[in-house]
């Protein structure tokens, strides 16, 4: 039993130091890179506080607005990325006349 709990922890922060190792430094929260590394390195309480406090956080981009979305078809039977493209041509060719 006790290697088990050995094998989760050691797992744990194995798992934390490659997470901190592969983070970008400037989506790090509250410490440096080099903090989080060695605070990983101490056996279940620094995997903990980095998924707590050091992960970077997820941000999803918002949708786009239902305006933008196309349909589900090839682009060129899909007559709203026709229109799309009639309008950028259109305004290319006034922009070189000009």
């Amino acid at each position: 039993m006790l290697e088990v709990v050995l094998g989760i922890v050691l797992a744990g922060s194995l798992v934390a130091l490659a997470d901190v190792a592969s983070s970008h430094e400037s989506e790090l929260r509250s410490f440096t890179r080099r903090h989080w590394l060695r605070s990983v390195m101490v056996p279940v309480i620094g995997p903990l506080l980095w998924t707590m406090y050091g992960r970077p956080r997820i941000i999803h981009a918002p949708s786009a607005p239902s305006r933008y979305r196309l349909e589900n078809t090839a682009t060129d039977d899909n007559p709203t990325y026709i229109a799309y493209l009639e309008r950028v041509i259109s305004a290319r060719r006034r922009q070189a006349q000009d």
